[in-house]
């Protein structure tokens, strides 16, 4: 079922209950890859997964990044908007987040007690994730310009974003959590290193899980090749913490 009019578009698999919002992460979008493979798995465990794009991912129904005005608009207040917005509407009691979608859903889960678990693949621990000379750049010329290897473009990220992100502090996030936290993390990742997982664990009452040798998309690749086995380690523990859980 796929809704695009009050709520930011989205996907929900499964009929079962309590329902989990799988929310993307930087240059991500619902369908990519691992996401729809995911959330049947979660729903085979007899979940309601819903994966949803925000609103100002600049994605189309296709995943081509067909907007990116919206793109450069993005922020991380945006996002949690996005968020709540979901929440309001399908009920979702479980968060799980991929990168930045990670540290979004740690930075969501204190402010809304509906939330009783929170899990996060490679989920960022820093808000502020450009060197300063992509912020000088940004802040003389309203924008800086990140590569997407996939598509080829140029994505622009507005000085909006860095200003935004300097509002919200992930850790501090983390620490004032009172939900279950997983924290999936591959020791490989070449885009969020698993110091980062090490950080929201020592700042959360969280549990660390690290995949060895597993990479930021833990080898999954867009369009989708099937599961690897680093993938479907991380599902399985998803699978078991969310029962924990949410039962």
């Amino acid at each position: 079922m796929i809704w695009g009019m009050k709520t930011p578009r989205h996907v929900i698999h499964g009929n079962g209950a309590p329902t989990i919002l799988i929310a993307h992460g930087f240059k991500g979008f619902m369908g990519w890859g691992m996401f729809p493979w995911l959330a049947d798995r979660l729903a085979d465990a007899g979940f309601r997964a819903v994966r949803f794009d925000f609103s100002h991912n600049g994605a189309d129904e296709n995943g081509d990044f067909s907007r990116l005005d919206l793109f450069r608009q993005n922020t991380l207040t945006k996002e949690q908007e996005d968020l709540r917005v979901m929440v309001d509407e399908i009920g979702a009691v479980g968060l799980l987040g991929h990168s930045r979608g990670g540290g979004g859903v740690i930075l969501y889960a204190p402010k809304d007690a509906r939330i009783k678990a929170v899990a996060t693949l490679a989920g960022i621990a820093a808000a502020s994730r450009f060197p300063p000379e992509a912020v000088a750049l940004a802040e003389k010329q309203g924008y800086f310009e990140i590569p997407n290897a996939r598509t080829g473009q140029q994505m622009p990220v507005g000085v909006e974003y860095f200003r935004d992100a300097a509002n919200h502090d992930i850790c501090a996030a983390a620490k004032t959590m009172k939900q279950p936290l997983l924290l999936i993390h591959g020791t490989a990742d070449e885009s969020v290193p698993v110091s980062e997982g090490r950080d929201l664990r020592e700042a959360s009452r969280g549990t660390l899980l690290e995949i060895e040798g597993a990479g930021h998309t833990f080898g999954a690749v867009h369009p989708f090749l099937g599961p690897t086995p680093h993938l479907e380690q991380a599902a399985a523990a998803l699978v078991e913490f969310f029962q924990t859980h949410l039962a």
